[in-house]
């Protein structure tokens, strides 16, 4: 798995800021590597049997077959596909660091190159270890790091007092280093890059219909999960400097526990401590299409996906949660019997002003302890919950968790999204 929890500590362990799009950035990964190894898969097959039908005519041996098969490089093993999941983690990372620069670049004009001189280095790398030029010059196009598989070098922002105390790089001193030939990352164009290899191969391969079909497929996919991230982005407001510590000490913790996790899964989290309604009014649209439409399917699943990631390391243990704030549930007229099911993760908490009192019963493992992220208040409960009334008064709401079906439906926020029955 990708080490974003390590790639946190280690810029923090420098006083390095990450810019806020590190909370967000696996959900670029997370489509691009997607499309890349569904690319990568019927490339293989394509070259698979192009060589058998080498071997055909040629009347090879199965062992000949293997060979060709091995010196073409086709594999789909865990560590082929880490490999370029981890590749396209970094190369988002990247995109984000480059948009940040650019924003920035009025008062730090300038970047130099910084690369890991340590056993591991590549001497082409070091090569360019120290080497300074503007932000805008054609250098960073062919070597804004990541340039190679497996790059771990990095880029800092300078001044122009900044850069000139250290030197800027001349024309006549960049060292010549070869490209790798098979490598296009440029900073700038990250995510667009994709569609246009996609095209290209759709071009490449108009004659050869089940291939170019399957790479429309393909394409029209990765448009999806292009969608689904920026409908996500754009639903998220920027965060506070109260929740970027809470984000950063959550993630922390996880790191001592020697685990790793998707930053935008405990973000999505404190996201819906805020009650913020646009997320909310997101994934509402997004259950109740899911069935129906690919994008929403999509963005249903990374809620899902993100609850898990969290109720992981913070799941909660209490049988009985009381509060005061379930907002929305004492419009819903509720009497005893009736069974409400929970379909997005749904705050509740205590607070000074509220509605009645509310108690929840047998929910150990059911929640999240939202204290266990650096003391948040209340739970978060989890979505295809249901819950029973138990009893309705005046100042009181008794629920329990049923395995009933639940005949109306509940979205965070309090909004009724569909009655059964």
């Amino acid at each position: 798995m990708v080490d974003y929890v390590e790639a946190l500590r280690y810029a923090r362990g420098r006083n390095v800021v990450l810019p806020e799009e590190f909370y967000l950035l696996d959900l670029k990964s997370r489509h691009y590597a997607a499309t890349v190894s569904r690319l990568a898969s019927i490339d293989q097959i394509k070259t698979v049997l192009e060589l058998v039908n080498k071997s055909l005519e040629n009347g090879s041996t199965f062992n000949d077959f293997k060979k060709q098969v091995e010196a073409e490089g086709i594999s789909l093993s865990e560590h082929h596909l880490a490999n370029i999941y981890r590749t396209n983690m970094q190369m988002a990372y990247a995109h984000g660091r480059w948009e940040q620069q650019q924003a920035n670049k009025e008062t730090r004009p300038y970047l130099m190159y910084s690369a890991i001189n340590d056993g591991r280095v590549r001497p082409t790398h070091l090569a360019l270890d120290r080497i300074i030029r503007h932000i805008d010059d054609t250098f960073w196009t062919l070597y804004y790091p990541p340039w190679d598989f497996m790059c771990r070098c990095h880029v800092t922002a300078l001044t122009e007092k900044q850069a000139k105390k250290y030197g800027i790089t001349s024309d006549d001193d960049l060292p010549n280093v070869a490209r790798n030939l098979g490598w296009s990352f440029n900073p700038a164009t990250y995510g667009k890059h994709l569609n246009e290899v996609l095209d290209q191969k759709i071009a490449n391969n108009l004659l050869d219909i089940p291939y170019s079909v399957e790479i429309l497929e393909i394409k029209s996919k990765a448009l999806i999960e292009q969608e689904v991230e920026q409908a996500i982005v754009d639903s998220i407001k920027p965060l506070d400097q109260a929740n970027r510590k809470v984000l950063d000490d959550f993630m922390e913790d996880v790191a001592s526990k020697g685990k790793d996790i998707a930053p935008s899964a405990p973000r999505f989290v404190v996201e819906l401590t805020t009650e913020n309604e646009k997320l909310t009014d997101l994934l509402r649209d997004s259950v109740q299409k899911k069935d129906i439409d690919l994008k929403s399917k999509s963005i249903v699943n990374w809620m899902m996906d993100s609850f898990k990631s969290v109720f992981g390391f913070a799941k909660n243990l209490k049988s009985k949660l009381t509060g005061n704030n379930l907002k929305g549930f004492d419009s819903f007229n509720l009497k005893k019997g009736n069974v409400i099911g929970i379909v997005t993760p749904t705050l509740f908490k205590t607070a000074e002003q509220a509605g009645k009192n509310i108690t929840i019963l047998d929910m150990k493992g059911h929640a999240i302890d939202l204290s266990k992220i650096n003391g948040l208040n209340g739970s978060l409960l989890a979505p295809d919950l249901n819950l029973e009334v138990v009893s309705v008064t005046d100042t009181d709401i008794v629920l329990k968790r049923t395995d009933e079906v639940a005949k109306r439906l509940f979205v965070a926020n309090g909004e009724l999204i569909a009655f059964y029955g």
